[in-house]
């Protein structure tokens, strides 16, 4: 496995504040980052530091509906890849989350998905139609 060079999960109904709390115990800290011109209203920055290390955290609540979108740009943290953060993040909240089915490059189909469950049940998903 190929280890990820970021990590970006979508999580349903959950607020930025309840983000800053679980990464907060998750990682080594979590701070308030300045805000950069041209963000969206409903982003928040933030700086994360895992080993020494600091990173970029961007949410974004309701990006996709009900969704809020988690950005992590780090290869070096808590949760190998995506399916990791977002297996720990729905036990976490009791919410569905959601990643990308393959990566991001122009060949993948960008609404294949895998949505992941409290229950531990993962399912490919076209996330326009939310058919498997």
């Amino acid at each position: 496995m190929t280890e990820a060079t970021d990590i970006e999960i979508y999580i349903a109904s959950t607020s930025t504040d309840a983000l800053k709390s679980w990464l907060a115990e998750q990682l080594d800290e979590v701070e308030p980052a300045k805000r950069q011109p041209g963000m969206p209203k409903n982003a928040v920055a933030m700086t994360g530091y895992w080993h020494g290390q600091s990173f970029s955290i961007l949410v974004l609540e309701r990006v996709v509906g009900r969704f809020t979108s988690l950005w992590l740009n780090s290869s070096d943290l808590p949760w190998s890849d995506d399916a990791a953060c977002a297996r720990a993040a729905s036990e976490q909240f009791n919410q569905e989350t959601r990643i990308a089915a393959g990566g991001w490059t122009e060949s993948d189909d960008p609404d294949a998905w895998v949505q992941i469950m409290p229950d531990g049940t993962e399912t490919a998903i076209n996330w326009k139609t939310g058919q498997v």
